[in-house]
């Protein structure tokens, strides 16, 4: 009796080949991408002390308004 031993014809080969290469690229690719989320993260653990001291104030809800708004409607002539 012969033993069989698995053999790769061109095309077989060819496709193995492609296979591996494909992966590869998808490889590099999350990786990539799991790099540039790191470095965002760090990036923006790095930079909040500078956002927080250099952002605009709001302004409290205390304080008199600058610019009284009247209804044009609104008739406020005294004596009437």
């Amino acid at each position: 009796m012969r033993k069989l031993t698995a053999t790769l014809t061109q095309s077989g080969l060819l496709a193995v080949l492609l296979q591996r290469q494909r992966d590869k690229l998808i490889q590099l690719a999350r990786r990539r991408a799991q790099r540039r989320q790191v470095r965002a993260a760090l990036w923006s653990t790095l930079t909040w002390p500078y956002r927080a001291l250099t952002a605009p104030v709001p302004v409290s809800d205390s304080a008199e308004p600058i610019v009284r708004t009247v209804a044009p409607h609104l008739n406020l002539s005294p004596g009437q």
